[in-house]
């Protein structure tokens, strides 16, 4: 074969080698450089993916102190023995957890009468004395009242169907949720706000409205003595105080009296003790629907019981209590024993004519009772201090 064939033959074949060579080295080359550009969106994607991590870490480390928090507050809401401040940490505790423009906090009086504001936040101070709902007066019971009587949550929607009016202008509730354990009933939470509550955030509600509910019926026990189911004496001498600091700073009266059964242990040794307990809670139950809301009336002990009435001079007090004690002239509680009549003797004392401070009405009202059983018994005494020896 000629020679000059031979070789362009073999520069031919070297020439495709080196093409095949550049080709490959260039898809290589490019193949790299892809691989590489992957490598780095894979890169980047890991530390977008590290900072979500992070993120997430923190958001559940954020979300479980939350949790942590919102149930050292549950517990801390059960341990309270006072509504009020049952109340207050109710407020404080949805301020925290919900968005809201208006939280507010109603109980009912001890005769499911009227709901009155014991804690707000958003709220003018000076509409709290305005905003209570009155459940005997239809015109009066808004939201709240049907809340409180249905014991369901109320929002927009289900009282709209009831055809009812909100009875105030400076309060309209977005959504309303009861405050109860089993059949008894306290009050309502009531939430003002623009948009509606997320499902979060009515789990939450009715988390707190159950907790609160068992929390209430707990100072309810703490605070009524089992036989009367009259407040005992403990919480009688807390709200004495409270209600003596207003008066201090309103400049207004308020008069204690004392009820003293007479002959008491005569109609136990008669009767026997369970007639003399039925007995008692025969008398509270009447002396209970006697006062008003405003009065506050508790057991003090053995036969006796005390009666604050607010805003209410000693006299008018003393005028109450005769009321009462011609009333109970209406009840057979003797079986036809006639002189074993029920009849009761009582003192009145007022602030700040007699004492300034708690302890010292009472005392007064306990030597006003000590004159009135020395006269008779059958009989209401009023305080008066004796005049100075000179």
């Amino acid at each position: 074969m000629d020679t000059t064939i031979i070789m362009r033959i073999v520069l031919a074949v070297i020439g495709v080698m080196v093409f095949d060579i550049i080709l490959t080295a260039i898809i290589s080359s490019r193949n790299k450089a892809k691989m590489l550009h992957q490598l780095d969106i894979a890169q980047d994607g890991l530390k977008r993916h590290q900072k979500d991590n992070i993120h997430l870490k923190a958001e559940l480390k954020r979300i479980t102190s939350m949790d942590n928090l919102f149930f050292s507050r549950m517990i801390r809401l059960t341990s309270r023995l006072n509504p009020e401040e049952i109340g207050k940490e109710v407020t404080d505790l949805l301020a925290s957890y919900l968005s809201a423009d208006e939280i507010a906090v109603f109980l009912s009086d001890e005769r499911g009468r009227k709901l009155s504001i014991v804690s707000h936040r958003g709220l003018v101070d000076e509409w709290i004395p305005k905003l209570v709902y009155q459940l005997h007066d239809k015109s009066k019971i808004g939201k709240v009242g049907v809340c409180f009587d249905k014991k369901l949550p109320i929002s927009n929607q289900e009282f709209a169907m009831l055809g009812i009016s909100e009875p105030f202008t400076i309060f309209n509730p977005k959504i309303c949720y009861p405050l109860f354990y089993q059949e008894k009933k306290f009050g309502v939470i009531a939430i003002a706000r623009e948009g509606d509550l997320e499902e979060r955030e009515r789990n939450l509600l009715g988390v707190v409205s159950a907790i609160s509910g068992i929390a209430l019926n707990n100072a309810r026990i703490a605070h009524t003595d089992s036989l009367t189911q009259l407040y005992n004496i403990g919480y009688f001498r807390e709200l004495l105080d409270t209600v003596l600091d207003s008066a201090r700073r309103f400049e207004r009266t308020i008069s204690v009296a004392i009820i003293d059964l007479d002959n008491f242990k005569a109609y136990n040794d008669t009767f026997g003790h369970q007639a003399g307990d039925l007995l008692l809670m025969q008398v509270a139950q009447i002396f209970a629907r006697h006062f008003n809301t405003n009065e506050i009336i508790a057991r003090y002990g053995g036969d006796e019981f005390i009666v604050m009435c607010p805003d209410v001079t000693k006299h008018q007090a003393a005028r109450i209590i005769g009321e009462l004690l011609a009333d109970l002239k209406n009840y057979d509680f003797t079986r036809g024993h006639d002189e074993l009549q029920v009849t009761f003797s009582a003192g009145v004392s007022s602030y700040p004519v007699d004492a300034i401070n708690a302890p010292e009405i009472i005392r007064m009202a306990d030597l006003a009772l000590y004159e009135a059983k020395g006269a008779g018994r059958n009989v209401i005494h009023i305080y008066r201090p004796k005049a100075a020896k000179i």
